[in-house]
């Protein structure tokens, strides 16, 4: 897949607020996981909406979709994507909404969040990513399946 490909070129604007770039969250991202938040603030859908008369822009920050084959294509390997998602949310920057799964073709889904004002701090919140693997895909559920037990391993 080249960059001649369409599919994934986005023609949005980013807007990143000050204090975000200000923030020890930011600091702690390395140049792909700067990427990878990017390429989240670039999906986010907005609109204009009228406050006390003035227009002020307001975004949907829920329902992203980023895909492995998408960071392929930036050239993000899985690993590091992988990683690079994990450290997004752990700092605050996302939140996952919907777990998705390779094996089922279901991707998930990520919101963005604000957590990250409170990251180095003792009120930050932290959310462990958890790890979801489908009923009987699982190590165990497999090795079960073939009368496999780890006593005769070696």
């Amino acid at each position: 897949m080249g960059k001649t490909d369409k599919k994934y070129q986005l023609k949005k604007w980013v807007h990143v607020d000050w204090d975000v770039l200000e923030s020890k969250a930011f600091e702690s991202l390395n140049a792909t996981g700067i990427r990878v938040l990017l390429r989240f603030l670039q999906k986010r859908g907005f609109g204009k909406v009228k406050v006390h008369g003035k227009k002020q822009v307001v975004y949907d920050n829920g329902g992203l979709s980023f895909t492995y084959t998408e960071a392929l294509y930036l050239g993000i390997s899985k690993s590091h994507f992988s990683f690079t998602l994990k450290k997004l949310h752990d700092v605050g920057f996302i939140d996952i909404e919907h777990q998705g799964g390779g094996l089922a073709r279901d991707n998930s889904r990520y919101s963005i969040s604000d957590r990250w004002r409170e990251y180095g701090t003792s009120s930050f919140h932290f959310i462990e990513k958890r790890r979801v693997c489908r009923g009987g895909q699982d190590v165990r559920a497999n090795m079960t399946r073939k009368n496999i037990g780890t006593e005769s391993r070696t």
